[in-house]
């Protein structure tokens, strides 16, 4: 998923968690959770793709495409940050014992239009069983002058991602369409905007449910002079079989001051809970680039609709379920329903000490949502991975993608470690891990711990 972070601030970022890092752990008094919790699941860990040469990190992506086994994964390298090169794709019908060749996609996710550098990159993908489709989130932004102008798109694919349509905008208020001879356009630039979510949901009456960030706030007075956005907007999706497309309309919109996050609200997740309701959560940030900062410490927040999403409660801090906070830092976070516990589960970065901005990005965990409270639960919170001595301070287990196995039924995680060397100038040497976690009320797998 294309994100825009400048690598210099990545680098303050690190110099600022080396300053306070050890202040924080002096301070700290009581166990981190995944430290005296019971773990929910075992976790294995291996490598996958090693960096071919230094400053250039390998990523890798898999997910689901179709109604049986069949797998998708994307590769590519990135030397410039959230610059994705070299994207190749590969198929597998037998749940990855078998692939196809790679197939170069796109040689980069920049794409120059008359002088004007505009990032184009696919975002999440979900296969529908009613429309027999694989539906995914497309972005297309624009950075000028330091403001981020994202705007979100959908295609769709019948042969699980080898084609696709051409991109469609999600369209919540009126904008002039996209002309590759023109992107500066004003009536474009400056409406219409957002930036993709995390997932497409599906939810139980096969309507489906997906976020945009980023999205213009009415509300705001310095709406149009920010880097990055402060509203969000939910985005309805129906298929219309006459049309053999899918109709989307907007649904709630909200907003969230910049004292409380200063990048607005960030990557959202949709999960539908047992009783119907919709939960989303956002990543938020202490600190924006335009040197605005949050008087909030770096949290996670959400908000729930009781009505299908016409309507949301207004964004708060997302707590656990026995009311207690905790730290998260500004970064990606996903849900996902297990197919055989029937539970809710969340995977993201929490921490003990207040963060700033994006760091620390360690431990990765993972906790059961108690979808009473619409809350994690504090005493699953089990740790997927953590800082070891021999990596830098910055490094990062972040931006994974994330799936259940159809037969083993583990959850499958691919995740680039980027800051994994002490330097931090060498940011971008990073190799790419693969996750098995098996959840210990699931029934037994061929997984070995």
């Amino acid at each position: 998923m294309a994100r825009s972070l400048w690598t210099t601030r990545w680098l303050l970022a690190c110099a600022a968690l080396l300053a306070t890092g050890a202040a924080g752990q002096a301070q700290e008094v009581e166990k981190a959770p995944w430290q005296v919790n019971p773990p929910i699941a075992t976790v294995k860990k291996e490598l996958y793709r090693k960096h071919e040469k230094p400053r250039a990190a390998v990523l890798a992506s898999v997910s689901p495409v179709g109604p049986k086994l069949q797998l998708r994964e994307v590769q590519c390298t990135e030397s410039k940050s959230d610059v994705g090169d070299d994207i190749k794709s590969r198929w597998s019908d037998d749940n990855g014992r078998t692939w196809s060749d790679l197939v170069p996609i796109q040689p980069s996710t920049t794409v120059d239009y008359h002088g004007v550098p505009v990032c184009e990159a696919e975002g999440i993908s979900q296969y529908d069983p009613t429309s027999g489709l694989l539906v995914q989130l497309w972005l297309r932004q624009i950075e000028r002058q330091g403001i981020y102008h994202n705007f979100t798109y959908y295609r769709t694919s019948s042969d699980y991602g080898h084609t696709w349509t051409e991109p469609k905008p999600l369209v919540y208020e009126p904008a002039a369409e996209f002309d590759p001879d023109n992107p500066l356009d004003p009536a474009y630039l400056n409406h219409n905007e957002g930036y993709f979510g995390n997932n497409i949901l599906i939810r139980k009456d096969g309507s489906l449910v997906t976020c945009l960030a980023h999205a213009n706030a009415p509300g705001d007075p310095r709406n149009d002079q920010r880097p990055f956005r402060m509203g969000a907007v939910l985005m309805l999706g129906t298929w219309n079989a006459g049309k053999q497309d899918y109709d989307w309309t907007p649904g709630a919109r909200l907003e969230i001051s910049p004292e409380h996050s200063a990048r607005g609200l960030m990557e959202p997740e949709v999960a539908e809970l047992t009783d119907g309701r919709l939960l989303v959560v956002w990543r938020g940030s202490t600190h924006g680039w335009d040197k605005t900062v949050a008087k909030l410490p770096g949290r996670k927040f959400f908000s729930l609709s009781s009505d299908g999403g016409r309507t949301l409660a207004p964004p708060a801090v997302w707590k656990y379920s026995d009311g207690s906070s905790f730290y998260s830092p500004s970064s990606f976070h996903r849900m996902i329903r297990h197919s055989v516990t029937g539970k809710l589960y969340w995977v993201a970065n929490i921490c003990m000490t207040p963060p700033r901005a994006n760091s620390p990005r360690y431990p990765l965990v993972i906790a059961e949502v108690d979808e009473a409270k619409a809350a994690p639960i504090r005493s699953t919170v089990t740790a997927i991975d953590d800082r070891s001595a021999d990596q830098g301070p910055g490094v990062q287990f972040s931006n994974f993608s994330l799936y259940e196995d159809r037969e083993t039924h583990d959850l499958i995680l691919y995740l680039t470690t980027f800051g994994q060397e002490p330097n931090p100038a060498d940011w971008a040497t990073a190799d790419c891990y693969r996750y098995t976690l098996r959840l210990k009320e699931a029934a037994p797998s061929t997984a070995t711990q």
